[in-house]
């Protein structure tokens, strides 16, 4: 093989940079150098066979795909998506993998709902600028009225819209009320129901999980519980939280009167969603996965490790 020239190995790492790092197709690539795609094809072989580029299988990988594959075919999933464990930041690395998947479900012209928190704002972060496209999306839930507005329903569906050009509605409405009367009579006003009907009609869905041990409920850092009324309904049988109502270890919607005062599409319609995408993680809350993806409300589960093997351990506890 010729020696390279400081010229070839600057096109060779340019290339190579494009396709690995940044992304690009090889087509993409040929188009932005002028030139054809075999020339590119040549190249990233070259970058490989002096060096300039190493690939390395990581095999412990195919544990986390095992795994993976029996949480889909159990629970016949259309897609599940494990992070390893070693990460210092979760939420972050989440976000990257929830965010590819959300990126790969966008269609020109659709609906995409939008729930709350700490999860969907990491996602929403990693969604690089995109080609505009004609999508609105919605929120499922009433506000939450947290100290902090980047976790909000509001913000993280009109930065959503704004990563792809598209639109976004608000759901002027808050998350709970005093009593189903006044739920009820919120609902029923045309700013309020036109856009949980739209919501109800959506093509896909993001939404995070709430579990009920203290470290990670987000419903006790709004202020809406407090440690009692928390206990109470891990008494009652609470397994966790989907679009702002509680369900028990098999999914099912609890008849408490907590449920009846919160305002959302609720999970019923979620279940009526082609495509339900979830990201949550770690140990604390696979029992709240688990019954969510009992009750049949998850499509696309973003997970780690951590939550993947208790909800597999709880599996084979409970069958």
């Amino acid at each position: 093989m010729p020696q390279s020239t400081p010229e070839d190995i600057h096109l060779l790492l340019q290339v190579a940079q494009d396709y690995y790092d940044h992304g690009l197709t090889q087509l993409q690539i040929s188009r932005k150098l002028g030139s054809s795609r075999s020339t590119v094809s040549r190249a990233l072989q070259t970058a490989r066979d002096i060096g300039l580029v190493e690939i390395t299988i990581h095999r412990d990988w195919l544990n986390y795909n095992q795994l993976e594959q029996q949480l889909k075919a159990h629970f016949k999933l259309k897609q599940v998506r494990i992070l390893p464990t070693g990460h210092a930041d979760i939420l972050d690395e989440l976000g990257k993998l929830a965010a590819a998947s959300v990126d790969a479900h966008i269609r020109d012209g659709m609906i995409l709902g939008m729930s709350y928190g700490r999860s969907l704002a990491a996602t929403i972060q990693h969604i690089r600028p995109q080609p505009k496209q004609n999508i609105n999306v919605v929120q499922l839930i009433g506000a939450l009225g947290s100290h902090n507005p980047l976790i909000e329903g509001l913000d993280l569906s009109r930065n959503l819209a704004n990563k792809y050009g598209g639109s976004y509605r608000y759901l002027y409405a808050p998350l709970l009320v005093e009593d189903s009367r006044t739920r009820d009579l919120l609902t029923s006003e045309n700013l309020v129901q036109d856009v949980l009907e739209i919501g109800k009609q959506a093509d896909v869905a993001l939404l995070g999980i709430g579990a009920l041990a203290s470290n990670v409920s987000s419903l006790i850092w709004t202020g809406y519980l407090n440690q009692k009324e928390l206990t109470k309904l891990q008494q009652q049988g609470a397994a966790g939280h989907m679009c702002a109502q509680f369900y028990d270890d098999d999914g099912r919607v609890m008849d408490i009167p907590f449920n009846t005062r919160t305002i959302s599409i609720g999970l019923d319609a979620l279940k009526q969603i082609d495509t339900v995408i979830v990201v949550a993680g770690t140990k604390e809350k696979s029992r709240a996965i688990l019954g969510a993806l009992r009750g049949g409300y998850i499509d696309v589960l973003i997970t780690d490790e951590a939550a993947a093997q208790g909800i597999m351990e709880r599996l084979s506890t409970s069958e």
